[in-house]
Protein backbone atom coordinates (compact mmCIF):
# COMPACT_ATOMS: atom_id res chain seq x y z
CA UNK A 1 0.00 0.00 0.00
CA UNK A 2 2.07 3.12 -1.27
CA UNK A 3 0.33 7.11 0.18
CA UNK A 4 0.43 9.74 -2.29
CA UNK A 5 0.61 13.38 -1.50
CA UNK A 6 -0.83 16.08 -3.96
CA UNK A 7 1.53 19.21 -3.55
CA UNK A 8 -0.87 21.89 -5.14
CA UNK A 9 1.30 24.88 -5.59
CA UNK A 10 -0.22 28.54 -5.34
CA UNK A 11 0.46 31.37 -8.15
CA UNK A 12 1.35 34.38 -6.20
CA UNK A 13 1.01 36.39 -9.76
CA UNK A 14 -2.87 36.18 -10.26
CA UNK A 15 -3.24 37.12 -6.84
CA UNK A 16 -0.64 39.93 -7.02
CA UNK A 17 -2.66 41.13 -10.26
CA UNK A 18 -6.13 41.16 -9.02
CA UNK A 19 -5.13 42.99 -5.71
CA UNK A 20 -3.18 45.38 -7.49
CA UNK A 21 -6.15 46.62 -9.36
CA UNK A 22 -8.55 47.06 -6.68
CA UNK A 23 -6.57 48.26 -3.98
CA UNK A 24 -6.38 51.59 -4.68
CA UNK A 25 -10.00 52.05 -4.51
CA UNK A 26 -10.11 50.75 -0.87
CA UNK A 27 -9.39 52.01 2.98
CA UNK A 28 -7.50 49.73 5.13
CA UNK A 29 -10.49 47.37 6.43
CA UNK A 30 -11.36 46.84 2.74
CA UNK A 31 -7.83 46.21 1.65
CA UNK A 32 -7.98 43.17 4.02
CA UNK A 33 -11.55 42.14 3.38
CA UNK A 34 -10.68 41.59 -0.48
CA UNK A 35 -7.23 39.71 0.89
CA UNK A 36 -8.97 37.28 3.16
CA UNK A 37 -11.06 36.75 0.14
CA UNK A 38 -8.19 35.86 -2.12
CA UNK A 39 -6.37 33.82 0.91
CA UNK A 40 -10.21 31.50 1.35
CA UNK A 41 -10.52 30.78 -2.40
CA UNK A 42 -6.79 29.30 -2.57
CA UNK A 43 -7.40 27.27 0.12
CA UNK A 44 -4.64 25.91 2.58
CA UNK A 45 -1.73 27.88 2.46
CA UNK A 46 -3.58 31.29 0.86
CA UNK A 47 -3.13 33.19 4.18
CA UNK A 48 1.06 32.74 2.99
CA UNK A 49 0.47 33.41 -0.43
CA UNK A 50 -1.61 36.18 -0.27
CA UNK A 51 0.34 37.66 2.07
CA UNK A 52 3.64 37.27 -0.21
CA UNK A 53 1.89 38.28 -2.82
CA UNK A 54 0.09 41.41 -1.49
CA UNK A 55 2.66 42.45 1.21
CA UNK A 56 -0.57 42.57 3.79
CA UNK A 57 0.35 40.71 7.35
CA UNK A 58 -0.83 37.39 7.94
CA UNK A 59 -2.58 38.42 11.10
CA UNK A 60 -4.43 41.14 9.21
CA UNK A 61 -5.58 38.51 6.66
CA UNK A 62 -6.51 36.28 9.56
CA UNK A 63 -8.19 39.28 11.16
CA UNK A 64 -10.24 39.29 7.20
CA UNK A 65 -11.13 35.85 7.58
CA UNK A 66 -12.81 35.64 11.08
CA UNK A 67 -14.70 39.15 9.70
CA UNK A 68 -15.85 37.33 6.59
CA UNK A 69 -17.31 34.29 8.64
CA UNK A 70 -19.47 36.52 10.47
CA UNK A 71 -23.20 36.91 9.22
CA UNK A 72 -23.31 40.32 9.30
CA UNK A 73 -21.07 43.07 8.36
CA UNK A 74 -19.06 44.64 11.19
CA UNK A 75 -19.59 48.57 11.33
CA UNK A 76 -16.20 49.18 13.12
CA UNK A 77 -14.45 51.55 10.81
CA UNK A 78 -11.39 53.92 12.20
CA UNK A 79 -12.02 57.63 11.27
CA UNK A 80 -9.73 59.53 9.00
CA UNK A 81 -7.12 61.25 11.49
CA UNK A 82 -8.43 59.67 14.45
CA UNK A 83 -5.85 58.31 17.08
CA UNK A 84 -5.40 54.76 18.77
CA UNK A 85 -4.87 54.61 22.04
CA UNK A 86 -1.26 52.98 20.72
CA UNK A 87 -0.33 56.29 20.32
CA UNK A 88 -0.27 57.79 23.32
CA UNK A 89 2.19 55.44 24.74
CA UNK A 90 3.99 55.56 21.63
CA UNK A 91 4.57 59.19 21.92
CA UNK A 92 4.64 59.78 25.73
CA UNK A 93 7.63 63.13 25.15
CA UNK A 94 5.19 64.81 22.30
CA UNK A 95 2.57 67.18 23.23
CA UNK A 96 -1.06 65.96 22.79
CA UNK A 97 -1.86 66.37 19.24
CA UNK A 98 -4.96 68.93 20.63
CA UNK A 99 -2.38 71.63 21.61
CA UNK A 100 -0.83 71.88 18.64
CA UNK A 101 2.59 70.96 16.97
CA UNK A 102 3.97 74.36 18.04
CA UNK A 103 7.10 76.38 16.85
CA UNK A 104 10.92 74.85 16.17
CA UNK A 105 11.82 77.46 18.74
CA UNK A 106 9.42 76.16 21.83
CA UNK A 107 10.94 74.54 24.55
CA UNK A 108 9.18 72.75 26.36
Amino acid sequence: MSVYHIVVVIDIEPITERFSAVAPFLDERGRGLVAAAEAFAAGYGGIAAVAMATGIAPSTIGRGLKELAWDEPSQRIRLAGRRTQTDDFQRPHAAPRSQGAGRADDTR
